[in-house]
């Protein structure tokens, strides 16, 4: 398998547009491929895979005036190109739901996402940045029909949550749960310039591709995980293997770095324990903006938690990420309130 840095240097785009053809020569894999992918109660080698692909029957449904209605690859397309590096994101934002037909799906998605969107900072746009994951997810939306997340109670049910698209579990294992958007990553380095911090702990980081991303834009990146669960592609290799709750504790809880939590799945109350062990100023959240319970707390919402048990913290930004079929990502910055001094 190549090196992560060969995949960077080797990656020219999507091979003949092709999802199957491009993730076995971007990491090697043998044709009768036997590796298993697993996420939740989905177990699927490659191949098993490529055939639902192949059959056309993975696409997500939406509907108009009642009626369920094929989504124009244009309308996908703009959405997914909301998050490009290339593009101003509030902007491309704004022309999603200008150019969106009256009671369109594209319509709905997109007055979805813009009442979701807090975000002072402006990410400049870039010619240079290279993400093989957005690349991928983007040709991902297009295989599915997916043209963005809805302001929908289904995507709020719990058992939903854990429905698994074949696509997912790939990109899971290669990649991560989440796909860092570059405006993710630029936000997440001005945050460290402008707190004047070592950088950030990447905690419970997975295999590694955010911390990798964010070093490549110039971030010192702490990886910290305890490595419980199988990656069949790991980014970095120097990961710090620890409970997460136990590191903080013997760093000075973190003090002189940003706290990246990306989707902290909901397992006892780990997510809680590492807030309350965090002695900084920052912390970044990625995972859903819904109230489906999957990321982070089991009994509420992300904002729900601040909310109630953060009280010293306020909300600082919150922009929709790269979301997959029947998903809704989104990440959110925290920022402790400055205490007013007295003379």
């Amino acid at each position: 398998m190549p090196s992560p840095d060969e995949i960077f240097d080797n990656w020219h785009g999507i091979i003949d547009n092709d999802f199957s053809s491009t993730i076995r020569k971007t990491f090697d894999l043998p044709e009768d491929d036997k590796y298993v992918y697993r996420a939740e109660s989905f177990s699927m080698t490659f191949p098993q895979i490529q055939a639902q692909l192949e059959g056309g029957s993975l696409k997500y449904k939406y509907q108009s005036h009642g009626q369920q209605i094929e989504v124009p690859a244009t309308d996908i397309a703009a959405y997914t190109t909301i998050f490009s590096p290339g593009t101003d994101t509030s902007k491309a934002l704004t022309a999603f739901a200008a150019n969106a037909k009256k009671a369109s799906p594209r319509e709905s998605v997109a007055q979805y996402l813009q009442s979701r969107r807090t975000c002072s900072t402006k990410a400049p746009k870039s010619k240079t940045h290279v993400n093989p994951y957005y690349d991928l997810w983007a040709l991902s939306c297009q295989l599915t029909s997916f043209l963005g997340p809805l302001q929908d109670p289904s995507y709020a049910h719990p058992t939903n949550a854990k429905m698994t698209h074949p696509i997912l579990p790939v990109f899971y294992h290669h990649f991560g749960c989440v796909v860092p958007s570059y405006e993710a990553l630029y936000l997440i380095s001005e945050l460290a310039k402008e707190a004047g911090v070592e950088g950030a702990i990447d905690m419970a980081s997975g295999n590694g591709y955010w911390t990798y991303m964010l070093r490549r834009m110039k971030v010192d990146v702490q990886a910290v995980d305890n490595m419980a669960s199988e990656y069949r592609t790991i980014w970095i290799s120097d990961t710090v293997k620890s409970d997460g709750v136990e590191h903080l504790k013997r760093n000075n809880g973190g003090k002189d770095r940003i706290l990246l939590m990306v989707y902290m799945v909901t397992a006892g109350t780990f997510t809680k324990r590492v807030l309350q062990a965090y002695r900084g100023d920052t912390v970044v959240v990625v995972g859903t903006q819904n109230a489906n319970r999957y990321t982070g707390f089991a009994d509420c919402t992300v904002e729900e938690y601040f909310e109630k048990e953060m009280a010293g913290w306020e909300m600082a930004c919150r922009i929709a990420m790269p979301s997959f079929a029947g998903k809704d990502e989104g990440m959110y910055v925290w920022k402790k309130k400055k205490m007013n001094t007295v003379d």
